[in-house]
């Protein structure tokens, strides 16, 4: 291991700064005076500037948390070139620590020095329970005669202090000699946390050989010791992909976020820029594509990299699944660097997401800090100069936008069931149940929401809603349930008191498929307290009343819950429509469908617990 130095201040460049205080999370740390962040929605310091430190420029940023909890920004220390802060050059891989989450920064040191060739492409990986940082990298002649591009692997065993000396690792990847184009990365890499191959370290890789060009997954078995050349696709013309940031899901496999690099050269914004991102699955821990790179639409960028990190999961103990994505939002140019999130591992990603930088802007990395707050390094600057300077963010999940919107101060009644605590809105009291206490609504404002959880999303399977409602002499419609969408054409379930049709009418939807309603007859409006129960079995919809088969129907097929997020409200519609002037109590959903023996025990007040995803009391908050 060699112990790192600083950089010293290179002839001819600027090396006085002018400093300012800026307030960043409670602290007061010192920043250049050009770093003001106009058209930024999300406070940032800077961790690198151009012309400082001994350095044309920075770029190319990836940041981790070390085992010690300390974080590590790499980036690559750019000077010569044939321009101004140019891809080849003398570019020595650098860092910088922060042992206060980011508040500040301390002094840069070199990782590896270029000595006058191009050392960059950093991609840092933490194995987790340990000291030790792998660190891949890309090594590009440039003095020298031209010796292709070669992947590298250096290793720490004390959180970075202190760092292995580069080791080639060409043809431990499958290469007799370097391809003229490699890259590893840009961003961190991950371990796997989930199944057979728990433990294992992948990272991005994408190399091109005459026209061919392959987007890749490497992966280590021995904690970043040695490597192996894992999933390769080489797409047709149309799909180049580079600069892939892979990242793990929550059912083990590995979604590989890439920038399709087709466009660079022509039309950015072709088909409106939706065929600048890719993705690909892995289902064998980067062993192989089991869904090869195809266009991601829902997130619009121009040409460039993007990164990717988890903030949630259900089997961290979390209710939902979070990742994000952060990159420019504009096809035409590098510039308003947003972070984008997606509830369902990727299928579906929100737009326009949270702006961070609203000027030029261009690569990033982000680091999970905990199970609420996302750092996140990037490249900023001003009009047309994205690499003016790396800067660091925390964002909350608050400020990322929370799938059930503000819930802060609002009344919680708890879940006795599970951790799905329900939120009351409106004012909401409590007054005499059928089973000890109950929720009464006024009608005009008050309902109760759940959270967007996913034990409370059906899908296509079996399930049972019940519960009591009491509700006096009016003829208006009704809500007592609304659950996942609402409006023809989408997938949803919902029951509502209809008296003046004299009926209670449930109605369940997969918007592809179609739907299927049954009725119960009976308007129900005598101020007494009466049970409900909905059941799925398989196609089949069974609505009964105070433990009585009322209705059915038949011909349901697929997920009624797919779309994320989603709401469920109790005592109104999704929109705030047909509110419910009356009371609820014990309010249960069932991951299967309970036999009529079981609803006939629930209306008398007793009922079994096997299934039970879901039950809310109502006669208390806490």
């Amino acid at each position: 291991m060699k112990a790192l130095g600083a950089k010293k201040n290179r002839p001819g460049l600027l090396t006085e700064l002018t400093l300012l205080p800026a307030l960043i999370m409670g602290s007061l740390v010192a920043t250049p005076a050009n770093t003001a962040s106009a058209g930024a929605e999300v406070a940032s310091t800077p961790v690198y500037q151009e012309r400082s430190e001994g350095y044309d420029c920075f770029r190319i940023p990836a940041v981790v948390r070390a085992g010690n909890g300390d974080l590590l920004a790499f980036a690559e220390g750019r000077n010569g070139g044939a321009k101004f802060c140019a891809d080849a050059g003398d570019i020595d891989l650098v860092y910088k620590r922060s042992t206060d989450g980011g508040k500040s920064w301390g002094a840069l040191k070199v990782v590896i020095e270029g000595f006058g060739d191009t050392k960059g492409n950093p991609v840092p990986i933490v194995v987790p329970g340990t000291s030790r940082i792998v660190l891949l990298s890309t090594y590009e002649c440039v003095k020298a005669p031209d010796c292709g591009r070669k992947p590298r692997v250096s290793i720490s065993d004390d959180n970075g202090h202190n760092w292995s000396v580069p080791r080639e690792i060409t043809q431990e990847l499958g290469f007799s000699t370097p391809p003229p184009w490699l890259a590893t990365g840009p961003s961190h890499g991950i371990v796997l946390a989930r199944g057979e191959h728990e433990g294992r370290l992948v990272a991005g890789l994408n190399y091109s050989i005459g026209s061919a060009h392959s987007g890749a997954l490497i992966y280590s078995d021995d904690q970043g010791a040695t490597w192996k050349r894992g999933a390769v696709d080489t797409p047709a013309a149309g799909l180049k992909p580079q600069e892939i940031s892979p990242i793990e899901l929550a059912d083990g496999r590995v979604y590989a976020a890439a920038r399709n690099d087709w466009n660079s050269s022509g039309d950015r914004c072709a088909n409106q820029g939706k065929d600048n991102r890719a993705f690909a699955i892995s289902s064998d821990g980067g062993a192989g594509f089991s869904k090869k790179f195809a266009f991601e639409p829902d997130l619009i960028t121009p040409p460039v990299q993007g990164s990717t990190a988890r903030l949630r999961a259900v089997d961290d103990g979390s209710l939902y699944n979070r990742i994000l994505f952060a990159g420019p939002s504009t096809c035409d140019r590098r510039k308003e660097l947003r972070v984008r999130s997606s509830y369902d591992e990727g299928a579906n990603w929100q737009s326009p997401g949270v702006l961070v930088w609203g000027q030029d802007a261009a690569y990033s990395d982000m680091v999970q800090l905990d199970g609420r707050h996302t750092g996140l390094l990037f490249e900023a600057g001003p009009e047309m100069n994205a690499n003016a300077s790396i800067r660091w963010a925390v964002l909350s999940e608050a400020s990322l936008g929370l799938p059930d919107g503000s819930t802060a101060g609002l009344p919680v009644t708890p879940d006795a069931a599970g951790a799905n605590h329900a939120y009351l809105r409106g004012g909401a009291t409590f007054g005499t149940g059928r089973i000890g206490k109950a929720l009464t609504l006024d009608g005009k404002d008050d309902y109760v929401q759940l959270p967007f959880s996913e034990a409370l999303a059906t899908g296509g399977g079996d399930f049972t809603w019940s519960g009591w409602f009491n509700y006096g002499a009016s003829t208006a419609n009704q809500s007592l349930l609304w659950a996942y969408n609402q409006g023809e054409g989408f997938s949803q379930v919902w029951l509502r008191a209809e008296p003046g049709g004299n009926r209670l009418r449930a109605h369940l939807e997969n918007g592809p498929t179609g739907n299927i309603t049954v009725d119960a007859p009976g308007a129900l409006n005598d101020r007494k307290w009466h049970h409900f129960a909905l059941t799925r079995s398989g196609g089949t919809a069974s609505l009964y009343v105070d433990g009585k088969l009322a209705g059915s129907a038949a011909g349901l097929t697929g997920s009624v819950s797919p779309g994320r997020p989603f709401s469920i409200h109790l005592g109104q519609r999704l929109d705030g429509q047909y509110r419910l002037q009356g009371s609820l109590d014990e309010i249960r959903l069932y991951g299967r469908a309970l036999t009529t023996a079981e609803i006939a025990a629930l209306a008398t007040g007793s009922g079994s617990d096997s299934g039970l995803r879901l039950r809310l009391p109502l006669d208390a908050t806490g």
